[in-house]
């Protein structure tokens, strides 16, 4: 299963409701805003290809500028 940090740039003024919007989304956990803005998440999915399909859906939400990876793991379920 892989296993994804990710750290979410989004519009100034933006990152408490892009948090909430993004957590809304099965397969990601809001771990914290920073305090320049930038949003610290775990994403998770069954592949690697619903990974990648999870990471679009970020950039597609409202106010998102980038969506980094930070780190990467695959874990044995």
């Amino acid at each position: 299963m892989p296993v994804s940090g990710v750290v979410v740039r989004c519009l100034d003024g933006s990152a408490d409701a892009v948090a909430g919007r993004i957590a809304a989304f099965a397969g990601v956990e809001v771990h914290g805003v920073l305090p320049d803005g930038q949003i610290v998440a775990v994403i998770e999915a069954e592949t690697v290809q619903g990974e990648v399909d999870l990471v679009s859906h970020l950039h597609d939400v409202e106010d998102v500028i980038t969506v980094r990876l930070a780190y990467h793991n695959f874990e044995d379920v």
